[in-house]
């Protein structure tokens, strides 16, 4: 579920790191073993749980625990109840071009949601914590929007504006916390369809990942009837913010 934010965001990391049963450690372990099997490219990399949410008067406060990509992908997959689950913590952007198009890109064959349509934006990682143990959060939506698109989040002369708006909260087996910016693009779509095209060429050129295989652009007007319209699986927080953005 996606909802409005109306207040400051304060996120910052436990001294702890997530602590599983070793039960529940093996079955992570079976499953991440078969995971590489069939998808030889992931990587159990960290990945930031949330354990602690905090609405105060002026605030809201996150509080975060380290643990790893096979946790998450295991809690996406097959599910883990209460305090066992994987409450990933991820910044994202909704970006809009000038002719009012939002654009979504679609996940590589290689990845671990292949085909998959979501919004530019990543998983935390020790890089986006600060010594005092903040999170910088603008910082992390900064860094996975240029290793994504290549596009400078603090460039006035691509990104017109940007605004923390929205969060998706969890909801039934969505178990994610994703704060998300709202951006205005200083390109139409068909200029960002052509400066997306040399950076992927430059990519694979240069040997390195490419995440999105393709972009979309999804007309702001019948946002959501376009999307529902499309075959790929879609992250399940796309259809919420294509819907209450459309609708501001």
């Amino acid at each position: 579920m996606v909802i409005k934010l109306n207040k400051k965001l304060e996120i910052v990391k436990s001294k702890k790191d997530v602590d599983l049963p070793k039960d529940t450690l093996d079955k992570i372990e079976t499953f991440w073993k078969k995971q590489v099997e069939e998808n030889s490219h992931l990587f159990n990399g960290e990945v930031w749980s949330v354990t602690k949410f905090e609405e105060l008067k002026d605030r809201i406060r996150i509080t975060i625990q380290k643990t790893n990509y096979a946790h998450y992908l295991y809690d996406e997959r097959i599910g883990l109840e209460g305090n066992l689950g994987c409450y990933n913590l991820n910044g994202g952007i909704l970006l809009e071009t000038l002719d009012k198009k939002y654009i979504l890109g679609e996940m590589d064959v290689t990845t671990s949601y292949p085909k998959g349509l979501q919004i530019s934006g990543g998983n935390l990682d020790q890089n986006d914590i600060k010594e005092d143990g903040t999170v910088d959060l603008i910082g992390n939506i900064a860094r996975e929007l240029e290793e994504e698109l290549h596009l400078d989040l603090f460039n006035k002369s691509m990104i017109k504006s940007y605004k923390m708006q929205y969060m998706e909260i969890p909801e039934g087996r969505r178990h994610s916390y994703a704060p998300m910016l709202k951006g205005v693009l200083m390109m139409t779509e068909e200029e960002m369809k052509q400066y997306y095209e040399k950076y992927k060429t430059y990519l694979k050129e240069a040997n390195q990942e490419v995440e999105f295989a393709k972009l979309h652009f999804i007309d702001k007007e019948n946002a959501v009837a376009k999307l529902d319209s499309m075959d790929n699986p879609k992250r399940p927080y796309v259809r919420d913010l294509l819907y209450i953005d459309s609708n501001e």
